[in-house]
């Protein structure tokens, strides 16, 4: 069985979260969860910095193992001022701390957004939601942890399109440390078989997250350059004799989080299945005007369990899939492909009232969904969510805009 480690400076609320998660059979199928005490957390936390300090001379990590180690997944509070433990740090810091210098897997912040906040930037750039600069894999509310959806479930209640579905993502995390590890001298954009000369003209708000190279150079730039000197990898001190087990680890989750974060939002370089048939309904299999049809498409799986005709738009996915929590295809050559209807007939193109909502995972009728715009540079930022009550909407702005 796979381990959940939980950590709050206050102890009853870890029990608590605990609790609710072992009231899962979708958690508990595959999970033991545990708690982590102060006395353990403090034990840890001086061993991560014990690592950190050595690597810094060079050395090489003590042997002594910490309980981080065995994690697959480690929950940690952002606030934790009440523990003494915690020594001024916040959960963002040790999430830092036990991406690089320990070897638990998947990292889960809890409520530095709020307890239940939903993204309307959709991209975490807003002056409320920094996600790309957190080293946590993911960053949830409270009340969003117990939540069936994040852990692969598909019911009608609030889910937001850009979790992941955990446990896959865990599957994946190791094949993407894996890679990494094997081809930290080559480029980024080769190791993702990402067309290089697409890789060039990324927009410089997504292109600069890899590093400050020219843009002639943003192809060739490796993962060991932009785990080392990008600014968004290893802290400088840290990175001068960081060994490749650790930048592996920085670099996979760090690009890993850049194309969820800020390539995949804009879907106009990637598009996955639900904001696909939204463009080019012709795509799926089924009768396209029943609202199923198109939540087959909305769904964390394999894309041949999409509803998809995939034979004609196969040569546009990417095949590296694992490296996002969703199938996705490149849409610049695709939106070009004369063997989709709309593309090559546009006027004999017939579209249904349904829109897809980005805080239901599910498509609806226009007329029972609230738009707001993305904060992408792409021509598709009108986007639409169910709006849920109790959920925290965030920035409100970007309803009016």
């Amino acid at each position: 069985m796979k381990k959940i480690l939980i950590y709050d400076d206050e102890g009853q609320s870890a029990t608590r979260l605990k609790e609710d998660l072992e009231k899962l059979p979708i958690v508990t199928k595959d999970f033991n969860i545990e708690t982590l005490g102060n006395t353990d957390f403090e034990e840890s936390m001086n061993g991560l910095q014990e690592r950190q300090k050595v690597l810094r001379k060079p050395g090489k990590w003590k042997s002594r193992q910490i309980v981080l180690d065995d994690a697959d997944i480690f929950i940690v509070d952002y606030d934790l001022v009440e523990s003494d433990a915690a020594r001024s740090l916040t959960g963002e810091r040790v999430a830092y701390l036990a991406r690089c210098f320990s070897k638990c897997k998947l990292i889960v912040g809890v409520n530095q957004y709020g307890e239940n906040p939903f993204d309307l930037t959709l991209k975490g750039t807003s002056e409320t939601f920094t996600e790309l600069a957190s080293f946590a894999d993911l960053n949830v509310g409270r009340r969003q942890l117990d939540n069936p959806n994040l852990w692969g479930g598909t019911g009608e209640e609030f889910r937001a399109w850009y979790w992941p579905n955990l446990p896959n993502y865990l599957l994946h995390f190791e094949k993407k440390v894996e890679e990494v590890g094997e081809n930290l001298d080559f480029p980024i954009c080769d190791v993702l078989e990402f067309d290089s000369e697409l890789f060039n003209l990324l927009p410089r708000s997504i292109s600069q997250f890899i590093g400050k190279f020219e843009r002639r150079e943003l192809a060739e730039t490796t993962f060991r350059q932009f785990a080392m000197k990008s600014g968004n990898g290893l802290d400088a001190k840290d990175a001068v004799h960081a060994n490749d087990e650790i930048l592996a680890r920085v670099g996979s989750a760090r690009i890993s989080k850049w194309l969820e974060w800020l390539v995949l939002p804009e879907q106009d370089i990637l598009v996955d299945a639900p904001h696909l048939i939204s463009r080019y309904p012709s795509l799926m299999t089924g009768d396209n005007t029943e609202i199923e049809t198109w939540n087959r498409t909305a769904h964390l799986t394999s894309y041949k369990k999409l509803g998809l005709q995939t034979d004609s738009i196969a040569k546009f996915r990417f095949k590296k899939d694992y490296w996002l929590s969703r199938s996705v295809w490149f849409w610049d050559e695709l939106r070009e492909c004369e063997e989709i209807l709309e593309v090559n007939e546009p006027w004999k193109t017939t579209r249904e009232n349904f829109v897809f909502c980005e805080d239901a995972s599910r498509f609806y009728e226009e007329e029972v969904c609230r738009e707001f715009v993305a904060d992408t540079e792409s021509p598709f930022a009108r986007r639409f969510v169910k709006e849920f009550e109790n959920v925290d909407y965030k920035p409100r702005v970007r309803f009016s805009l």
